[in-house]
């Protein structure tokens, strides 16, 4: 029986309560599976079942729904646009229900709570993957999953409360419910390999650095929008690398390897510069960066936040 004859909302009510009762999770990690690889049979292979068993698991959703979720093809299946509009959930979805698996398998471990922090790589290399160890050593009952990923990504996941706090950089409003902590002051530095030329130059200003190979970050990034500023007053524009790159490893590797400068936030590099793979040259240069901190609810829903930003803003004095 389908439900064409029912109002938008009786629809939606009658789809989910039909949903609840008759879906399976192996069927919509299935369904993701079949989208990702094109392929029934090795969906299939997967997750341990024959390609009949699950073709006859999608027909029974493609049922349970009233519409086709796959248009087949010669080489296998495509998702059709429905299906497209359904994966991001379904991705969320089973995500959450992998971090339920986690959180209770900590728990059978002993573990009386999992925090999920994000963090922006100048917080990671700066401040958090030096504190965490210690703060870890002095609550055993915490586990912490850590997750890098952009600004805008981590308050987004925020917002959607997959994770339960973050550290970045400051915004300019911070979002409705939720508080900034500073945590760690910030400056825009040029760096170079150990061995470079000039990083015995006591004080370099931009006209004697437009001979210098750059690496540059992304057109979007603040890090390019700082170069451009650096060389706007000298007439004419720096030589520049035929790499561009936003990737720490990258930069880090190619910097060592090479005569190429770059500019950077000095919390990303300022680790690789205490061990002595990188060097900070002596570039006068005016601008700054907005301050790294923890953005938090200011109800959270985990002691252990509280926990981790009295911790984190005690060590940043």
């Amino acid at each position: 029986m389908t439900t064409s004859h029912l109002p938008h909302s009786g629809r939606s009510s009658a789809l989910l309560n039909r949903l609840l009762a008759r879906t399976r999770l192996r069927q919509l990690q299935l369904l993701v599976l079949i989208a990702d690889l094109g392929s029934i049979q090795r969906a299939a292979e997967v997750v341990g079942q024959t390609q009949s068993s699950a073709t006859k698991a999608l027909s029974e959703l493609e049922r349970m729904v009233d519409l086709p979720l796959f248009e087949r093809h010669a080489r296998g299946v495509r998702p059709t646009l429905i299906c497209r509009d359904l994966l991001p959930l379904l991705r969320s979805m089973l995500g959450s229900l992998t971090g339920c698996a986690e959180m209770l398998a900590a728990a059978a471990e002993g573990a009386q709570g999992v925090l999920s922090v994000g963090a922006i790589t100048g917080a990671l290399s700066g401040f958090l993957g030096r504190e965490l160890g210690p703060f870890l050593q002095q609550n055993p009952q915490l586990r912490v999953e850590v997750v890098e990923d952009g600004h805008h990504a981590l308050l987004a996941a925020l917002a959607a409360r997959t994770l339960d706090m973050v550290l970045v950089r400051e915004p300019a409003t911070p979002a409705s419910g939720t508080r900034f902590v500073p945590l760690l002051q910030d400056s825009v530095v040029a760096v170079a390999g150990p061995s470079h030329p000039l990083h015995r130059k006591r004080v370099l200003h931009a006209h004697q650095m437009l001979g210098q190979q750059w690496v540059l970050a992304p057109l979007s990034t603040q890090m390019h929008a700082a170069f451009e500023h650096l060389f706007e007053s000298c007439g004419q524009p720096p030589q520049r690398s035929p790499l561009i790159t936003r990737s720490l490893p990258m930069l880090l590797e190619y910097l060592r390897t090479t005569d190429a400068v770059a500019l950077t936030p000095l919390s990303v590099v300022q680790p690789f510069v205490q061990a002595g793979w990188l060097q900070v040259l002596a570039l006068q240069f005016p601008s700054t960066l907005a301050a790294i901190g923890l953005l938090v609810p200011e109800t959270p829903e985990k002691h252990g936040v509280n926990l981790l930003t009295e911790y984190l803003t005690h060590r940043s004095q």
